[in-house]
């Protein structure tokens, strides 16, 4: 990642996962300081950081509660002197999701999808836009995915909770612009990280390559870069938009 984050301090939710964590080392690594927050003790991923002379601030919160979504943006704040740049939200549930027809689907499990993936994004920048839009300026970047644009069988919770991640974009880029904050998501492809890989028939990872442009494997990398972008300076007049990182495996338009 060749983009300079110095000066800019933000928060990254799922901070503890395969990506959250990748993006929270690359991001601190380009000169930002960063709030690792996760349900799952950030710590470790902050202890490294730490390591390498990087600036961040770890946050164990369930993000589904109002309450500590509000004690997490207190303590940001104070950390930050008040100033938050960006949040990125990657906190919500995959690997764990039931694959089974959309009629075999129980009303907690669907819930569940629905609050890890929606209610956390919503309840974090509804309460982390109020210190972006008394500072005239902010990124936002939402997590979807590509399931949104092309469907998947057995997955209706998953991808009708990515879906609305799209709306939701869209709806708060509006609302947020004129305080100058931009609002944008990115939607992967089926990210190659060890836990994906490690659960996964590699016949079925193949096939999931195969059906790229790029037929190569998505890494977490890949996502990290395309979230610096969207977080970075050089994004400046972008909000609204959803960017495919699935290597040409779906082309729909959102």
């Amino acid at each position: 990642m060749g983009l300079d984050l110095s000066g800019l301090t933000g928060i990254v939710t799922g901070g503890a996962g395969s990506i959250g964590s990748a993006a929270s080392r690359a991001f601190a690594a380009a000169g930002a300081k960063v709030a690792i927050v996760d349900i799952v003790d950030p710590t470790p991923v902050a202890d490294t950081i730490a390591a390498d002379g990087g600036a961040c601030l770890p946050i164990t919160a369930d993000l589904s509660d109002p309450a500590a979504v509000d004690r997490m943006g207190d303590e940001v704040e104070a950390w930050s002197g008040g100033t938050i740049d960006f949040l990125v939200n990657f906190a919500g549930l995959f690997n764990d999701i039931p694959r089974v027809p959309f009629w075999e689907i129980d009303a907690d499990t669907w819930d569940n999808v629905i609050e890890s993936n929606i209610r956390t994004a919503f309840l974090c920048t509804r309460r982390v836009s109020a210190a972006m839009r008394r500072a005239g300026r902010g990124r936002v970047v939402h997590v979807s995915s590509n399931t949104s644009v092309f469907g998947m069988g057995d997955f209706l919770h998953y991808t009708s909770a990515k879906a609305a991640i799209v709306g939701m974009t869209r709806s708060m880029a509006r609302e947020l612009g004129p305080f100058g904050i931009g609002v944008n998501a990115v939607a992967p492809g089926l990210v190659h990280t060890e836990k994906v890989t490690s659960a996964q028939p590699a016949a079925y990872l193949d096939q999931v390559v195969a059906g790229q442009c790029l037929r190569t494997p998505i890494l977490a990398e890949d996502v990290v870069d395309a979230v610096a972008f969207l977080i970075s300076r050089s994004s400046r007049v972008i909000t609204g938009q959803t960017l495919l990182v699935n290597g040409g495996a779906s082309m729909g338009a959102f």
